[in-house]
């Protein structure tokens, strides 16, 4: 099926005379961008200004006082992460904390197999037998009230940093910091759980060592990578922290990033440091990988590394579970979207197997969710249980959805795009035929056909290295700031070829007014136009891109999407 495209307001078209400031102009606006000071804080995000007192959040005094307490009287504290990305980099982060301070620390991440999401009895076991008097959740405990519960019945008070959604009734833990709180004083909501997690570092730093601030820059690093892997939006403090942490991380002190970044081949140095895509699709992976396929640990312990030959030889290891995630997620990937297919007249994608690996569903589900436009649940079905992961579509709330369907469930958490349970298998068949209920009703009349939202037409004049790179300075690029589409129509092809060893790539050359050239590219899109030949018009959906070859920089588009003129 071809995405509609579709521009993001009506008549968004740059005349033949605009200029780059006012085509600049545009986008912002696009954005939401409307005052000149909301442009400077969006082009020009400042550490000292952007940043908001860690202090606002409702509770971080009280943290502040415990944390004086456990130091004080020489506890253990239990630092307890969930196994993803921003569970490892908030985990890194408390433990920061934590060690800054010479409070001992025992950390323990869940094995995603065995003991699944949120605080686990194993944990408190551990905990007890270690001697720990406090405990500290990030990146989950928000629901976990009975685990909480036993913790204090064994003596242990918990501190609960999470941002997942926020149930009607809390847990009795000791103190809260989660943006998400009803009633809580902090301005921005949208923080991941290193977000959270390098906001107590903060207050740490503020409380305790205000003569040391400038050095919590070095950890903007692990918050980026925690931030752009949760998926958040990249607007207002995130976006700070997003635009620092890419600095740092291409310079990192972090033995564990700087081989990520040489395995994944992300250009730094010589003023190049990475963007959120490389954390995205070569960093977000590889940490994710160790969960999906072994233990988080494996990740965990990489970051913390303070050897340089022990980080090589552990991101090896990491390596060959990036290696294997990928392979066995390719796998049930082609699995799921048979069921997809096999029942196309359905308006929820759910999928069941015992062969299905645990680590990998949540990957899958969102692939599949991508692809079809339809809310997605992938399970691994045990004896008598089956585990999985859903990921819903923009216009769904799925966590709204899993607490519709509470009373078929033994477990569930997680917030409107993302969510993972733990059903009976008596109870499968009951919660597919309500989910697929729901969602009929809840979409009801909604356009589900895929769609490509464009920013504005181009005219040809700014079609320039210049424009590009103006552009560049609304990134970093992700959710809640896309990277800028353009719309070029009746363009004419000079030349096209497929590229990549399996030909599935199109390179064109596109003629312009005055005789320009320009090269584009366009991955996967090598079947889009069948019998494309020189001298064809066609319509383009493309992003702006820098191609340097033999030291020489030129303008290159980056196709996402093409049809042939006489269709539009």
């Amino acid at each position: 099926m071809s995405p509609v495209w579709t521009l993001k307001s009506e008549g968004n078209e740059a005349d033949q005379s605009e200029s780059i400031d006012g085509a600049i102009g545009r986008l912002l606006a696009l954005r939401g961008i409307l005052t000149e000071e909301a442009r400077m804080q969006f082009l020009e995000p400042d550490y000292d200004r952007d940043l908001h007192d860690p202090f606002l959040f409702s509770s971080m005094e009280r943290v502040m006082e415990r944390f004086r307490k456990a130091r004080d009287t020489g506890e253990r504290v239990g630092l307890f992460g969930d196994f993803d990305a921003d569970g490892i980099t908030s985990t890194v982060l408390m433990r920061e904390a934590l060690i800054k301070l010479g409070i001992p620390v025992t950390v323990h991440i869940p094995d995603k197999h065995s003991e699944g999401h949120g605080l686990s009895g194993v944990a408190i076991d551990i905990f007890t037998t270690a001697g720990v008097t406090l405990i500290v959740t990030v990146d989950c405990g928000i629901s976990d009230h009975e685990t909480i519960a036993e913790a204090k019945r064994r003596g242990m008070e918990t501190i609960v940093v999470d941002h997942h959604h926020v149930p009607e009734v809390l847990p009795d833990a000791y103190a809260f910091v989660n943006p998400r709180l009803p009633g809580e004083t902090y301005p921005f909501k949208e923080l991941c759980g290193a977000g959270i997690s390098f906001k107590v570092l903060q207050a740490v730093y503020q409380t305790f060592f205000p003569d040391e601030r400038e050095q919590l820059k070095w950890f903007l690093d692990v918050a980026a990578v925690g931030t752009v892997a949760d998926v958040m939006p990249l607007v207002g403090e995130n976006r700070t922290i997003v635009t620092y942490g890419l600095v740092v991380l291409s310079k990192s002190k972090r033995h564990g990033f700087r081989e990520m970044v040489t395995r994944g081949r992300i250009p730094v140095g010589a003023g190049k440091a990475p963007v959120a895509r490389d954390i995205s699709f070569q960093i977000a992976p590889r940490i994710n990988a160790a969960s999906r396929m072994a233990h988080a640990r494996v990740a965990y312990d990489l970051l913390v590394e303070e050897d340089a030959d022990r980080a090589h030889e552990m991101a090896g290891t990491l390596e060959s579970h990036n290696t294997d995630r990928q392979k066995v997620s390719a796998d049930i990937t082609k699995s799921v979207r048979a069921v997809a297919l096999t029942n196309a007249d359905r308006r929820f994608v759910f999928a069941a197997h015992e062969d299905f690996h645990f680590g990998v569903v949540g990957l899958v589900a969102g692939r599949i969710a991508n692809e079809f436009r339809k809310p997605t649940i992938v399970l691994t079905k045990g004896e008598s249980v089956s585990r999985g992961s859903l990921r819903s579509i923009p216009e769904l709330n799925i966590i709204e959805m899993i607490e519709a369907c509470g009373d078929l469930l033994e477990r569930f958490g997680g917030h409107a795009q993302a969510a993972g349970l733990t059903v009976k298998n008596e109870n499968l068949a009951a919660l597919e035929e309500r989910l697929e209920r729901l969602t009929t009703e809840r979409l009801s009349g909604a356009m589900l056909e895929p769609e490509t939202l464009v920013d504005m037409k181009l005219p040809f004049p700014l079609l320039t290295l210049d424009f590009a790179r103006r552009v560049k300075r609304l990134a970093p690029f992700g959710q809640g700031n896309p990277e800028p589409i353009f719309l070029l129509e009746r363009v004419r092809v000079a030349e096209t070829r497929s590229v990549g060893s399996d030909g599935k790539h199109i390179k064109l050359a596109l003629a312009l007014p005055g005789g320009k050239v320009l090269d584009a590219i366009g991955f996967s899109l090598a079947d889009r136009i069948p019998d494309l030949v020189s001298n064809d018009d066609i319509d383009i959906l493309f992003q702006l891109d820098e191609n340097e070859w033999n030291g020489s920089v030129s303008l290159q588009l980056k196709l996402v999407d093409m049809r042939r003129s006489d269709i539009a």
